[in-house]
């Protein structure tokens, strides 16, 4: 009987640390729920598809309805980065280094949302300005930003493992798309607005595009397939 006793007693005991450490179980930081990583890849893609489309926009002839669709869709693809680089500041909170390096890459997108709105007919009417140098300003500060964060992740990570690879891919497909923006528009603002001169200013936007949905897609498939944010 007193054997019995303590067992039941024992049996009590597991199932009370039990209940406690039910209690206590950690909630599931933000970037491994399934809406953040959902939402983060979709805006990273988002921005490349649409700037991709927003450029190809400038081969068909440039009625004022194209115009329009053109910027808009350059607008709608910086608020998908702006949500990217929002969403990323208020989720790692710790590292005060990253968070500086993210916030350049929050002004460059918030650069980039002034500039598509420089290039809708209405503004371009009045000035080109606004539409150049948010576009030169956003690409310069996302192209840093991204180039510190690929020296980063150069030095932590190890080579040839996929999480170094395809981080490399995130970060590394954003610096190349911002700095062909870059160049492309300060070749755009040097002149470069008709002939020849201009399909050289698309393709390095083209090229711009296409690294910047290399990145979102990169970034897919670490959530998606790799698991890992």
């Amino acid at each position: 009987a007193m054997s019995n006793l303590k067992e039941q007693l024992l049996d009590n005991t597991e199932t009370g640390l039990e209940k406690g450490a039910a209690k206590t179980v950690q909630p599931v930081p933000p970037e491994d729920q399934t809406w953040w990583r959902c939402t983060h890849a979709f805006g990273f893609v988002l921005g490349g598809v649409t700037f991709w489309l927003g450029t190809f926009c400038y081969y068909y002839p440039q009625t004022l309805f194209v115009q329009n669709l053109s910027a808009w869709l350059y607008i709608i693809g910086s608020c998908g980065f702006m949500y990217v680089d929002t969403q990323e500041f208020f989720t790692f909170t710790d590292d005060k280094m990253l968070r500086l390096n993210i916030s350049m890459s929050m002004t460059g997108s918030f650069l980039y949302i002034v500039g598509s709105a420089g290039f809708l007919p209405a503004v371009m009417a009045k000035t080109m300005e606004v539409g150049i140098w948010g576009f030169i300003g956003g690409s310069f500060a996302i192209g840093v930003s991204q180039m510190w964060k690929v020296v980063r992740i150069s030095r932590s990570g190890r080579f040839p493992e996929k999480d170094t690879l395809t981080a490399l891919g995130v970060e590394g497909g954003a610096c190349l798309g911002a700095w062909g923006f870059f160049f492309g528009t300060v070749y755009f603002w040097q002149g470069a607005a008709a002939g020849a001169a201009f399909q050289v200013v698309l393709l390095c936007w083209m090229l711009g595009s296409s690294f910047f949905t290399f990145g979102g897609l990169c970034l897919t498939y670490r959530h998606a397939v790799m698991g890992v944010c």
